[in-house]
């Protein structure tokens, strides 16, 4: 008996849900594009992430680009869409950010989501994945993922206000800044008592700050592959860390 239950649990399967946010999505189909972004193999694309085409982080952003219809599969290929190809590169008549917006009701999930959440309170993450859960088949183990996923688009496409659910465009106060260019700019560091000449990257936030990643003017290519590789690898656990620290810091101002 026991052993039956045991196979059954290996045989679980979740309804189907975006396993990465909406941001993490985007980077994707820019590295997707990177590679050629007509017919670039699995190998190719998860060598590149330096992960195996196996691993949770590469078939999690695959699986979402297709439900978010940003990709197309085939002969373990991956060819970007023309909804993607608008996004990377926008015209005056199509801006990423909007078209981004469209993508988010694109999962059969987040489409139920939104219709029952839309202008509501939406629950904090460890209800919203119990809802997930005894109320939209997602399994136990795919629970927590899916509500952050979930979270994180809206509150990245900037339908998440005070707690609110609102995807009236009009509540977007602000639009959603995305580079889509190639330009490297340089500047000037204080480091001691000099300064240095730095590659300096911004990612703009929805406050309107910006973070900044600043690499030395004397890199090396295997320098920037190195620091590629530890990016995709080590970013993710620091924003997870983060997130815990502010909102850890967010209770205790509260009490």
């Amino acid at each position: 008996m026991g052993s039956d239950n045991l196979e059954k649990s290996k045989r679980e399967k979740s309804s189907l849900y975006p396993p990465a946010n909406i941001e993490d999505t985007y980077n994707f189909i820019q590295l997707v594009d990177k590679l050629g972004g007509k017919s670039v193999s699995y190998d190719t694309i998860s060598s590149s992430m330096g992960v195996s085409d196996r691993t949770k982080s590469f078939l999690y952003r695959l699986s979402s680009a297709k439900q978010y219809g940003l990709i197309t599969t085939g002969g373990r290929a991956v060819q970007l869409t023309e909804l993607a190809k608008k996004i990377l590169y926008p015209t005056e008549n199509n801006k990423p950010s909007a078209l981004l917006r469209e993508c988010f009701d694109k999962p059969d999930l987040n489409a139920k989501l939104i219709e029952r959440f839309s202008n509501k309170a939406l629950p904090i993450k460890a209800q919203l994945s119990n809802i997930l859960m005894n109320e939209y088949s997602i399994i136990k183990t795919a629970k927590d993922n899916a509500a952050s996923c979930f979270i994180e688009s809206a509150d990245y496409l900037g339908y998440l206000k005070n707690g609110i659910l609102t995807l009236n465009e009009e509540c977007c106060d602000k639009d959603i800044e995305i580079d889509s260019s190639n330009e490297i700019n340089k500047k000037f560091i204080t480091e001691g008592t000099g300064e240095t000449l730095c590659y300096n990257f911004q990612i703009p936030t929805l406050s309107g700050n910006s973070a900044k990643v600043q690499i030395p003017e004397d890199v090396s290519v295997k320098d920037l592959e190195f620091i590629e590789v530890y990016i995709q690898q080590m970013l993710p656990r620091f924003i997870a860390n983060l997130k815990e620290e502010i909102n850890k810091n967010n209770v205790l101002n509260k009490e």
